[in-house]
């Protein structure tokens, strides 16, 4: 016998169940595209250059085929972490929602629209679960976008899978107990972190799969006893997973990295930026840069301890991942070389002018600093209060083509990158299809 559950299916099922193409305004639909262009030039570039995609990382996944095949690392993307950031969520919701609703897209065969619709209700589910996990998830030692990102992944899945609500309840069941991915990673910056939104996604489809089967998924997944908001979180509530839902899209707010480190670095760095641009112009000697006595930068207590706790591997990194949570490293290459190398910034470890630098970097907590906020103190004081890439502040166009063009140099012709961005520009009007045989 069906559990009342699945006959009467909570707001989140209905959400997903019911969703259509036409409550997506143009701008919403505009920023879709947007997200997804980040996401593919993202993805592409960490395959053909981060450190833990070739060949470690893509030789695992060709065993996994039984050694054939040569099936892009798409969910592995965060080798660059320059993926794009939700704040309210404190997370990466593209990481998963994405992947999941291309490869489901892809088994479907499913239209653009529908394909559009499914990343949005994916996106929608992430982040307004990782508003009820909030810093709490981190407190706890859980990344939240891995541990809310399986469940938008999941409501992609069924979207286009075309599922029940009494289906997608019982993925949404199914899904909790797949849920995972800590924190731990920053003890040694190791890639656990780049290997989440995969392990997300992978889970998410097994969960999908026994659900459109038949398999009975547990009740209450999010606000039950030993549910996600519970579990997960040492302060989880359900303040702001449904209110609104259907006709309040939280996803819009979504931002895309203009840096490839932690976001919770990115104030520090335009402030630092911007200011040694104008010392550099006002002096007209790059010697100068360096004679700087020092920094202090003052970050929110939920982004302090993920990127400005005094232990070893953020004051000195070794490794491209302890640098991409180090406050310290992040400033002082932002002063000495600014943010134009990209990628290749991380060449600078163990460089000894960046070393020193980072040694006289203080980084403290400060109430009155607002979450990926941050107030740096040296020869004047700027605060950011909305960094590049929020809508406060947003990403152009120009600038999202621009960062895929940049990251996608290496593993795409010209001719291809224009072809995969006036793919994407259409996608509403063709079939998914023809995307993936251009990707």
């Amino acid at each position: 016998m069906r559990r009342a559950w699945g006959e009467a299916p909570t707001e989140l099922c209905r959400f997903i169940v019911d969703a259509k193409y036409e409550i997506l305004t143009a701008k919403h639909i505009d920023k879709l595209k947007d997200l997804i262009v980040d996401h593919i030039g993202i993805a592409a570039g960490a395959a053909a250059g981060a450190d833990s995609s070739e060949p470690f990382l893509k030789k695992a996944v060709q065993a996994l085929h039984g050694g054939g095949g040569d099936r892009p690392l798409d969910g592995l993307h965060e080798g660059f972490d320059f993926d794009d950031t939700h704040a309210a969520s404190i997370l990466h919701p593209g990481a998963t929602a994405i992947p999941a609703a291309l490869a489901q897209a892809e088994l479907s065969h499913s239209d653009g629209k529908s394909f559009l619709l499914a990343v949005a209700v994916g996106y929608e589910i992430t982040t307004r679960l990782g508003r009820g996990l909030n810093y709490g998830g981190y407190t706890r030692g859980f990344h939240n976008t891995a541990t809310a990102g399986i469940f938008g992944a999941t409501a992609a899945i069924c979207k286009l899978r075309r599922f029940s609500a009494s289906q997608t309840a019982d993925a949404l069941g199914l899904a909790l107990s797949r849920a995972g991915g800590t924190m731990q990673f920053l003890a040694n910056g190791a890639w656990n972190k780049r290997l989440h939104p995969g392990f997300a996604v992978h889970d998410a489809f097994v969960g999908a799969a026994l659900a459109g089967a038949g398999a009975v998924g547990a009740t209450e997944p999010v606000e039950g006893a030993h549910g996600l908001l519970h579990a997960f979180s040492a302060t989880g509530t359900g303040e702001g997973v449904t209110e609104g839902l259907g006709t309040e899209w939280g996803f819009a707010a979504t931002a895309m990295k203009p840096f490839p480190a932690c976001r919770m670095t990115h104030a520090a760095i335009e402030a630092v930026v911007n200011v040694a641009a104008r010392e550099k112009e006002k002096e007209n000697e790059e010697t100068k840069r360096r004679e700087i006595d020092g920094f202090t930068v003052e970050l929110s207590p939920g982004s302090f301890p993920i990127v400005a706790t005094a232990i070893p591997n953020k004051l000195r990194p070794r490794t491209v991942v302890d640098a991409q949570f180090s406050v310290y490293y992040q400033v002082a290459v932002a002063w000495l070389h600014g943010v134009g190398a990209g990628w290749a910034m991380y060449e600078k470890l163990g460089d000894a002018d960046v070393l020193a630098l980072c040694r006289r970097v203080t980084a403290v907590v400060a109430d009155d600093v607002r979450d990926f906020e941050a107030r740096v103190t040296f020869r004047l004081r700027r605060r950011i209060v909305h960094p590049l890439g929020e809508d406060e502040h947003p990403f152009s166009r120009e600038q999202v083509h621009n960062k895929f063009l940049g990251v996608t140099a290496a593993c795409y012709s010209e001719d291809r990158q224009r072809e995969i961005l006036d793919t994407v520009e259409r996608i509403d009007t063709i079939n998914v299809d023809e995307l993936l045989q251009i990707l």
